[in-house]
């Protein structure tokens, strides 16, 4: 047999032994995997049940013997008491704070400290949830940390809103820069009216614009309309941005009183503000907004033309009607396509 035969059998032979090892590995790891779901779905629903009984029938006695009978499970523990402590209040709720002091805290205390990014990150949302007002100090430090890991800690402070914890997310939402502040503006997006204490606050205190901007753009988001007075004199703020928020917030709002600041905004003397107001005019969907509409379809600027006559459309057949009118007239020819082209949309949606 000649060198190159052997050299071709022994790979086969290789390979052959190679694709069954690899097989024989998936294999195995496939039941190593099952197995591990299996033993953990058991464990789940074993905790589970103890859970339950905390839950119904709460008893400190209890609570501190679960708490040592799975504290070696630590992982299908915690999943356990994550899922149960944000649906549950009062007394059952103070239990399982019990069994994640005795069985878990001091882990996740070490945790939080190590040098170990990914550690940190893992032990910051469960400890955030547990914590109670002597763990303060560790937040703050979490709050300080990377900003991957403060924002998981912003993210768990925010599951258990109170004025303390909210003080905590909008001390850090000034402290932090304008890159992750839409991220904490969609978190707090989500506790709806319960930050509204907080957002006043922070409206009267010396903001850059961009997070101003911001601010006044989650009170029209939620929307706020509390906050109605608290951001009309924004509408006089030298940057433009903050002016076109102002606008859009009074437009979710839809108080019939702020016709007339989004009529003088609609006048602004930057296009995009009044292309704003115009279109939070069309929401609030009032007949007194008819002339400002109509004539700001003669605008030399496409935007302000299209929401104006969108805005006359949100009118009814009242503005329908004018929107006829200003198709008819031969004196600007813009405002005569743009009012055709509302039209026709109209219809078509209509017919729709």
């Amino acid at each position: 047999m000649n060198t190159s035969l052997l050299i071709v059998t022994y790979s086969l032979i290789f390979l052959l032994g190679f694709s069954f090892l690899l097989f024989f590995y998936l294999i195995i790891r496939r039941i190593v995997v099952q197995h591990q779901e299996n033993s953990f779905q058991k464990k789940y629903a074993e905790i589970e049940k103890d859970i339950l009984d905390i839950v119904t029938f709460p008893d400190k006695n209890l609570a501190k013997k679960i708490a040592k009978k799975y504290r070696y499970y630590p992982y299908v523990l915690t999943r356990v008491l994550v899922n149960y402590i944000e649906q549950i209040e009062g007394l059952a709720r103070e239990q399982l704070q019990k069994i994640f002091n005795i069985a878990l805290k001091k882990k996740c205390l070490k945790d939080i400290h190590s040098k170990r990014q990914i550690k940190r990150l893992k032990a910051t949302h469960l400890f955030v949830i547990f914590s109670d007002p002597s763990d303060m100090k560790h937040i703050v430090t979490l709050l300080n940390d990377k900003p991957i890991v403060k924002l998981v800690a912003i993210t768990a402070l925010s599951r258990i809103p109170s004025s303390q914890t909210l003080t905590y997310i909008f001390q850090s939402f000034v402290r932090d820069s304008i890159v992750n502040a839409r991220v904490y503006i969609n978190i707090l997006f989500g506790l709806g009216s319960k930050i509204e204490l907080h957002v006043r606050k922070y409206l009267h205190k010396s903001l850059s614009w961009e997070k101003l901007s911001l601010l006044i753009e989650l009170v029209g988001a939620i929307p706020l309309r509390s906050l109605y007075q608290d951001i009309l004199p924004f509408a006089e703020h030298p940057n433009k941005e903050i002016r076109i928020k102002v606008a859009r917030a009074l437009g979710h709002m839809r108080i019939p009183a702020s016709l007339n600041i989004l009529t003088n905004l609609s006048e602004d003397e930057a296009w995009e503000v009044s292309a704003q107001a115009l279109k939070s005019l069309g929401k609030l969907g009032d007949i007194a907004s008819l002339d400002v509409l109509s004539e700001a379809l003669f605008s030399p600027f496409w935007h302000v033309r299209f929401n104006a006559g969108h805005g006359l459309a949100s009118l009814g057949s009242t503005g329908m009607k004018q929107l006829k009118k200003i198709k008819r007239q031969k004196k600007d020819r813009f405002a005569s396509d743009m009012a055709t082209m509302v039209l026709d949309e109209t219809i078509l949606v209509g017919e729709a």
